[in-house]
């Protein structure tokens, strides 16, 4: 325990400070730097985690260590050097240890302490999901649109919404992936669903941005779709069709319809 302790120090200390040096970045550069944040966070994880389970490590055990690790990236990204660069880096490392932290856990429990877990893994997600969606979007030029009042703000071309929506299918597609193998043992069943919540998430965020949600609005809003669409995607078939199901599926849509509509009346 000691052990692992001193490991998760030294690798959020290492994914931190990767995550600085990103502040001084920007373009082709910082996405080439948020590869490699991502490459040395999940091989950190495994060491890790290969200490619990030498037979093996999972490969969807190392999705969210990812995820967090990358939002943290953009997270000290979006907030820039100032009195906020801490804080973001702060929250960025402390989801990424807590991602692993959780893994680790998650290898060997059984019973009711597995199903509880399982439910803290699924909250996990839905956090990661909205610090990625934040991330992926401040790290994109033009990625988050200005404040109601404050003009347009930096105008997205087409290839920053291709990259923007690409980036953000790429994070649903890892948190989907693990959600998935919660479920499903055969890495073709867990890839196809990683898959739909590729294309539902890259949708939503191609229509949010062009919405101009204002600021973090529009993050929340694809974490909303993200967790709308996990909840489809975990309910069994014939709870799926049942009429009481619907009903809660549609309150949760109008809700972040809602949400969307407030925002464009208050232009």
């Amino acid at each position: 325990m000691h052990t692992d302790r001193i490991r998760m120090l030294e690798l959020v200390l290492l994914a931190g400070a990767a995550a600085g040096i990103g502040l001084l970045l920007n373009g082709v550069a910082l996405w080439i730097a948020g590869i490699a944040l991502a490459a040395l966070t999940a091989l950190g994880a495994f060491v890790i985690l290969f200490e619990h389970e030498p037979r093996g490590v999972p490969i969807e055990l190392l999705a969210l260590p990812v995820v967090g690790a990358v939002g943290m990236l953009g997270l000290a990204h979006l907030a820039g050097v100032g009195l906020l660069t801490l804080p973001a880096l702060a929250v960025g490392a402390g989801l990424a240890a807590a991602s692993v932290s959780l893994e680790r856990r998650l290898l060997r429990p059984a019973g009711e302490l597995l199903e509880r877990r399982r439910n803290l893994l699924q909250q996990l997600s839905l956090l990661l999901a909205f610090v990625a969606f934040a991330g992926v979007a401040g790290a994109v030029p033009g990625g988050l649109a200005a404040p109601s009042g404050q003009g347009v703000g930096t105008p997205l071309d087409p290839r920053g919404l291709v990259l923007l929506t690409v980036a953000d299918a790429a994070v649903a597609f890892l948190l989907g992936y693990r959600l998935a193998a919660l479920r499903m043992t055969r890495v073709r069943d867990a890839g196809f669903a990683a898959g739909t919540f590729a294309v539902v998430v890259g949708i939503a965020a191609a229509v949010v941005r062009a919405l101009a949600l204002p600021r973090l609005v529009g993050p929340a809003v694809l974490a909303a779709v993200f967790a709308l669409w996990a909840a489809y995607r975990a309910a069994p078939g014939s709870e799926r069709r049942s009429f009481a199901w619907l009903w809660e599926y549609g309150i949760l849509s109008l809700a972040a319809l809602l949400a969307v509509a407030w925002n464009l009346l208050l232009r």
